[in-house]
């Protein structure tokens, strides 16, 4: 009984660990997006209304955006297996 205890403690570490992170990445992301240069460019100027509609993610660098979904994939996986481990 003491292992599950330990294994359901480690789970929940690991959860709060992994949104830790996936808050400090999407954190950095939006300071990314902020500072990016496309968003300090003038608006009247003609390549900048082209653009203005165009996703944040343009701006930002899709690895960052691939460690994003991943960490939060693996957030969901531990959330799914401590919910398993609560219903044994």
């Amino acid at each position: 009984m003491a292992a599950n205890a330990q294994k359901e403690q480690d789970l929940r570490a690991q959860i709060l660990s992994k949104r830790q992170q996936i808050e400090f990445e999407k954190n950095n992301l939006e300071a990314e997006q902020e500072l990016s240069p496309e968003n300090r460019e003038n608006p009247d100027v003609a390549e900048e209304a082209k653009n203005f509609d165009d996703p944040a993610e343009n701006a930002v660098d899709t690895t960052d955006l691939k460690a994003l979904k991943s960490a939060e994939n693996e957030l969901n996986d531990l959330l799914k297996q401590l919910k398993d481990f609560d219903h044994n």
